[in-house]
């Protein structure tokens, strides 16, 4: 009886939703600013893409968030397939997925010990009655009672292997002038099998920098096909900025003055970190270290604590020494401290009595990586050059998307994956 209801429930929520366009963007969104530390990721590691095979995809991926204040409340979700370049495809929902249109996330549990209280939410998925039947791209929807109270939205992937992607980053770029600040991408991937007169027309690929959207290559044609290979080289939109090694910070323990934090205080309403102060990296030598690309992994130090519920969130001011306000460009703190987005959450106010940019951001304890970024006012263009510096001995790592438009069924086949580190 109770899966009738939830039947109904979902044949109802289908005829609201899926009879017309979809018109959120399908991007990496939080839309409630209670909801914090959206993690979503594979095989219970949480610095694991939330990419997943399409031959053995149950309860794959982990979805992890908190609300902040909040009561505890049964909550929905579902899902929708994109096209390589995020759009949502025009198939029907039964030629993507199997079972109910949408499910509850009701494993939550109240924060403890903390001085700021929560609720943390935990799925495992996809489950048996509600999956996937296709590879591709794929947006996830979490929403209250309808797609009128949205939580947030994240983007995961299935891949369908059949084919084998690499790439190669050679010293010197095609424009010599890039030699010492950029980092180019040769791609080849080996796909005998779908190599036809539409390979060209058929074929897309997508590389991203770490964990960045902002400045990925979408829709790359191949530049030579062969027999049994293509190849995507000598374009610009496979050259990136090298930029530099992102800087970290530890809060696992509040009591622990770990590097890069210049103060800790405790008041009355959570837990305050004063991280050292920063300044441009623009004109100094590079210096190698140990990073995560940006990422961010949460946990407490003490082993006998549960990360997800006894985590406390911090207050964490971060300050960046500049003479003067930028003209032409906003300042931001980018990597996964924010979802990798640029919004007012982090984005740094100038202070003219400090000589400096300030922003303060509340944030779940764990390891932080981040980096200082500029955004052209008039253009959106992310760039790291006034701030970090761009290098090409900078350790960054590539994530390579290859597609392929599956003619008779109307949608992308993602059907290659990779990772290369530039070194």
């Amino acid at each position: 009886m109770k899966r009738f209801t939830l039947l109904l429930l979902g044949l109802c929520f289908a005829a609201s939703l899926w009879a017309q366009d979809f018109s959120l963007p399908c991007g990496n969104i939080n839309y409630r600013p209670e909801v914090q530390t959206v993690l979503l990721f594979a095989d219970g590691d949480q610095l694991k893409d939330p990419i997943i095979p399409l031959e053995d995809m149950t309860e794959r991926l982990t979805l992890s968030f908190d609300i902040l204040g909040g009561d505890g409340e049964v909550l929905n979700y579902t899902f929708i397939h994109c096209n390589h370049d995020w759009q949502p495809t025009e198939i029907q929902r039964i030629q993507y997925a199997s079972g109910f249109e949408s499910d509850r996330v009701d494993d939550y549990a109240f924060s403890r010990n903390t001085l700021v209280e929560y609720v943390n939410y935990r799925l495992l998925f996809p489950k048996e009655d509600m999956q996937p039947l296709i590879s591709g791209n794929y947006l996830l929807i979490v929403y209250s009672d309808d797609l009128n109270d949205l939580l947030f939205t994240r983007r995961f992937m299935v891949v369908d292997e059949k084919a084998h992607v690499g790439a190669t980053v050679p010293r010197y770029p095609d424009d010599l002038a890039l030699t010492d600040t950029h980092q180019q991408l040769n791609v080849k991937v080996n796909m005998s099998s779908y190599i036809s007169v539409n390979t060209q027309q058929f074929s897309y690929l997508t590389l991203r920098q770490n964990g960045r959207w902002d400045n990925a290559a979408f829709g790359l044609k191949p530049t030579y096909v062969y027999p049994d290979y293509i190849t995507f080289e000598h374009h610009p939109k496979t050259v990136f900025e090298g930029a530099n090694q992102y800087l970290r910070f530890n809060t696992s323990n509040v009591y622990f003055q770990s590097e890069n934090l210049a103060h800790i205080r405790e008041t009355d309403d959570y837990y305050e970190f004063d991280i050292a102060t920063c300044e441009s990296r623009a004109r100094k030598a590079y210096a190698s270290y140990e990073d995560i690309h940006g990422e961010k992994f949460i946990y407490v130090e003490n082993e006998d604590l549960d990360n997800a519920t006894e985590a406390d969130y911090c207050r964490i001011n971060f300050f960046y020494k500049s003479d003067t306000p930028l003209t032409h460009e906003d300042l931001y703190i980018m990597g996964a401290i924010n979802d990798w987005c640029f919004n007012y959450n982090n984005r740094m106010t100038y202070d003219y009595r400090l000589h400096g940019y300030t922003c303060s951001m509340l944030l779940k304890q764990g390891y932080y990586n981040f980096m200082f970024a500029t955004v052209d006012r008039k253009t959106g263009q992310v760039m790291t050059d006034l701030t970090a510096g761009n290098h090409w001995e900078t350790n960054n790592v590539y994530k390579l998307y290859f597609y392929f438009y599956n003619a008779i069924k109307g949608y992308d086949e993602l059907i290659g994956y990779a990772t290369v580190n530039s070194h």
